[in-house]
């Protein structure tokens, strides 16, 4: 495969207004903390954490945290927070490519009539709304935008409409008098409606809205042609068997990240054809494409794992 096959390859692929999987090595190039980071924070303000596990999810299922979830919630709300503020003041001055590249992204995902665009991501971060919000891009993520707004499902009908499905929950979402509201600053004293990575999230994800955005990101995944993965590393146990189970029926898929994790590789080891893009040596790309049983893997020029050079294959 020379570079304008692989072109072609990716535009074919995504020539069906592919479901984007948006996971947490999507923000990375912006600032966003990752899992190891949020592991190091938590180690720096709660003493009984063992930051040596490279597991966050299976260090925070350990009983001994019980009584510190609310605490161990408001320092990832805050950590990812403090970041987020950073992008938004990133996207007012202009200042990043990698900006432009995701607006552009969308954009180009629009184009077909209806104008729908399916993003699922399990991010807490605002950093889509943000940007989308900024180049006036119709979206929702189930509320309204306004501040207090409650959840409504509904929002998701739209024909014409980014819909941004945060299985996870939101910097912005607050439990206020038993309902989930929409605010865009931190509402002091109230519970925070993001699932923080434990054994726990499996209980939460059975309240609203978390059981209505599954409910949707199921629809979506099982009505999808093809998937675009965006950073997402295939260790969510409830999105990544959905996505396996339509892989395996000749759904295309193309991941982009740069590293290919190991659960991405076992997960998608039935897939009927994906191509999987990653850093390769140098400056360069390495490329794995898969169609039926042949797999092939390839080294291209240029640095195409990176969102923004990837985006001059759409464009």
């Amino acid at each position: 495969m020379n570079i304008d096959t692989f072109f072609k390859t990716v535009q074919r692929m995504l020539s069906t207004s592919p479901t984007i999987i948006w996971g947490s090595g999507a923000t990375v190039p912006l600032g966003l903390p990752t899992m190891p980071m949020l592991s190091k924070e938590l180690a720096d303000k709660i003493k009984k954490f063992n930051g040596n596990n490279k597991n966050l999810e299976q260090e925070l299922s350990d009983p001994k945290y019980i009584n510190d979830l609310d605490e161990i919630r408001k320092i990832i709300w805050n950590t990812i927070h403090q970041k987020d503020i950073e992008v938004r003041n990133k996207v007012i001055e202009d200042r990043d490519g990698y900006i432009q590249s995701v607006k552009n992204l969308v954009c180009y995902l629009k184009k077909p009539h209806p104008e729908l665009v399916n993003i699922i991501t399990t991010n807490y971060d605002r950093v889509l709304e943000t940007i989308l919000s900024y180049y006036d891009i119709t979206f929702t993520d189930g509320f309204i935008d306004k501040d207090l707004s409650t959840f409504n499902e509904d929002l998701f009908l739209n024909k014409n409409i980014v819909n941004i499905i945060k299985v996870h929950g939101s910097l912005n979402w607050f439990n206020i008098s038993g309902s989930v509201k929409f605010s865009p600053s931190l509402v002091e004293n109230k519970d925070l409606k993001i699932i923080i990575p434990s054994s726990l999230k499996y209980q939460e994800a059975y309240e609203s809205p978390y059981r209505e955005l599954i409910q949707k990101s199921d629809q979506i995944i099982q009505q999808s042609k093809s998937f675009l993965i965006v950073g997402f590393g295939f260790n969510d146990k409830h999105l990544t068997p959905k996505v396996k189970q339509r892989v395996e029926n000749n759904i295309p898929i193309v991941v982009i990240t740069k590293e290919i994790t190991d659960s991405c590789k076992a997960e998608l080891i039935n897939a009927q054809q994906y191509l999987l893009i990653e850093e390769g040596k140098s400056t360069n790309t390495q490329v794995t494409y898969k169609n039926n049983t042949d797999i092939s893997v390839m080294e291209i020029e240029g640095d195409y794992w990176k969102l923004d050079k990837f985006m001059e294959i759409l464009q």
